[in-house]
């Protein structure tokens, strides 16, 4: 017996340091963040104490909450020694013990000022080791439900705790809101682990259903085992909702991340699901009024920072608060189970929409409408643009056209009245000049015995002037209106012009005809003649020219005219500013035949003046008797 305890004794020892040496691999390594921004300040050491591992979701968002706030400190130089001590994993006696023993050997000889209590697991651990671990320092609660208020008062740490409380009236509200938002429920199912620290996040979920039991049919799950549970998930009624609050352990002992629970569950079932957390977001739940631990996590660091600087232990009193709350909801699964985004909360956040395509291109989809307005934009100013300026073109056209007429209406005008001065000229007072001048020939005769001689001779020149003005008459009476044009044709009266200027100004004039046809219009005939008419008194007035070559030819249903001088020529385009009406006339008369007119001239080379005529009467016909 004596040696059967001895190696009882050996073996229990062994046993404790195994499991110390297993407890120091466990807690993990232990994390120094120092915030110091004031070498000068006061040198503050604070212990967190983690109840899960590092790489908890929790444990996370908690962390950066605590290290935002405490790395705005200005005053104080904090150092951080961070515990992960997984406590749902290693939750028996031994364990727990060693892991005390753990702490206090590393801490005892170092000054530590405060620690910060980061769930309840770790809560429950210092209840347990408070009087002998971190033995009078203040501590700073985090992540602790309101329910467990009274037991933390009630233990002999109440003097030394402070922080903020998770209120249990957010539990009330997710209740409220997830019956608001699927009013048709009728069946509700709690889950939630076995662990202590399951059995008091569930607390407060817990109440508020059952004050709901008068509309909802309550079903707890809460300590069964997952299998069971995920069973009863699949089978839940198509009006049930889900509310998840945390499953560390459950009924058969085993350990799990609660977040990864939250997922299995979401994969079982069709039914909508509520949760507590912000870190349950994307994992499976609706959304809601959820617990920010991040928000918590700089709770508490503000709470430390007023005890570090010397606020007393009575004025930081234990308090739940809403500030630790954001109502955020997934945006997904929204949409799955039909829920109207008008039903949400105004301050709401919403996740995982779906970029539209709005979203994904809307600097794209700006950039095209802005260029496609501009486009429409510049293409309605074109469009009012070409608008107006065909009607312009059609007002000019008009313009034109009615100056045509015009024109055409002038010369009709001038060749009629030419016509009638011409056959004036030619029928009266030629006549009468003839008549006059055979009779002065009589008297010429009759005088011929009568003296003295110098009154003889004197009506013979009186009848010499009156058979020259006679002369003129039939001459002046040619030029107003050719009548050798109608009765011989073109070729013979440019040829009578011709030879008639010739011995007129003392210019030789060669004309010269290929394939003239003889089907000329008078239209036409009557343009070429005045054209080349007025183009010879040009050159008599202007171009003190010696040769002039004229020539006609027909092709094509056209008649070419070509004017050719030696003279002087001139500039043509100085020619417009010039007073005369000589080629503007020309140019008036073949464009009335539709023809065609040019003139080209170099100062000492000359002129040459071109001009092409249809041999037969156009649409300027129809135009002139419309006009008529």
């Amino acid at each position: 017996m004596p040696g059967n305890n001895s190696r009882q004794t050996f073996a229990r020892s062994v046993a404790h340091i195994v499991l110390w040496v297993a407890t120091v691999f466990l807690v993990g390594r232990t994390d120094v963040i120092a915030a110091e921004t004031d070498p000068a300040g006061d040198d503050k050491r604070v212990v967190i104490l983690f109840s899960q591992p590092r790489d908890f979701p929790a444990t996370k968002m908690v962390e950066q909450g605590l290290s935002e706030e405490l790395a705005r400190e200005t005053r104080l130089s904090v150092q951080l020694y961070s515990e992960y001590l997984d406590l749902s994993r290693f939750r028996d006696v031994p364990q727990r013990t060693a892991l005390a023993n753990l702490l206090q050997n590393r801490y005892d000889r170092g000054k530590i000022d405060l620690i910060i209590c980061v769930d309840v697991p770790a809560a429950f651990f210092l209840m347990e080791y408070g009087d002998t671990l971190f033995s009078g320092l203040p501590i700073v609660m985090c992540s602790i439900p309101e329910s467990l208020k009274d037991r933390i008062l009630a233990s002999p740490l109440r003097v030394r705790c402070s922080g903020v409380l998770e209120p249990a009236a957010l539990s009330e509200r997710l209740v409220e809101s997830a019956l608001r938002l699927k009013p048709g429920t009728r069946h509700a199912a709690l889950i939630s682990g076995a662990f202590e620290n399951d059995q008091a996040r569930s607390a407060a979920l817990r109440g508020a259903l059952e004050k709901m039991k008068h509309k909802v049919e309550f079903v707890d799950l809460t300590g069964m085992p997952l299998g069971d549970i995920l069973a009863w998930c699949e089978k839940l009624p198509p009006d049930s909702v889900i509310f998840y609050s945390t499953l560390f352990v459950d009924g058969k002992g085993r350990s799990y991340v609660p977040r990864m629970v939250l997922q299995s569950i979401a994969a079982h079932t069709e039914r909508p699901i509520f949760g507590l957390y912000e870190s349950y977001m994307g994992d499976g739940i609706i959304g809601g009024s959820l617990i920010s631990l991040r928000l918590e996590g700089k709770k508490a660091a503000e709470s430390a920072l007023r005890i570090l600087r010397g606020q007393s232990q009575e004025e930081a009193l234990l308090t739940g608060t809403d500030d630790i709350s954001i109502t955020q909801y997934d945006w997904r699964l929204l949409k799955r189970h039909n829920i109207a985004e008008k039903l949400l909360p105004r301050d709401s956040i919403i996740l995982f929409r779906e970029a539209t395509i709005w979203d994904m291109y809307k600097r794209y989809i700006v950039g095209v409408v802005i260029l496609l307005t501009l486009q429409t934009v510049l293409i309605v100013g074109l469009v009012f643009n070409l608008r107006q300026r065909k009607r312009a073109e059609a007002a000019l056209r008009e313009s034109q056209s009615e100056l045509q007429t015009l024109a055409g209406r002038l010369i009709s005008s001038q060749e009629e009245e030419l016509s009638r001065l011409s056959r004036e000229f030619h029928d009266d007072y030629a006549q009468r000049l003839a008549a006059l001048a055979i009779e002065t020939g009589t008297l010429e005769l009759h005088s011929a015995h009568l003296e003295p001689a110098p009154l003889r001779d004197r009506i013979g020149h009186i009848k010499e002037q009156v058979i020259n003005l006679s002369d003129d008459i039939h001459a002046l009476s040619r030029e107003l209106h050719p009548a050798i044009l109608k009765d011989l044709g073109l070729e013979r009266a440019v040829n009578s012009l011709s030879i008639n200027f010739s011995d007129r100004e003392d210019i030789q004039v060669n004309c010269r005809y290929e394939t003239l046809p003889e089907d000329i219009s008078e239209d036409a005939a009557l343009c070429v003649y005045r054209v080349i008419q007025e183009g010879l008194r040009n050159i008599a007035k202007h171009a003190r020219a010696r040769r002039v070559d004229i020539f006609l030819k027909g092709s094509a249903g056209r008649l070419l005219v070509i004017i050719e001088d030696d003279g002087v020529g001139f500039e043509p385009r100085c020619a417009r500013h010039t007073p005369g009406i000589g080629l503007a006339s020309m140019r008036e008369r073949v464009q009335y035949v539709e023809g065609e007119f040019t003139v080209n001239s170099e100062p000492g080379r000359g002129t040459v003046i071109t001009l092409s005529v249809p041999l037969h009467r156009g649409e300027y016909e129809k135009t002139e008797n419309t006009a008529r």
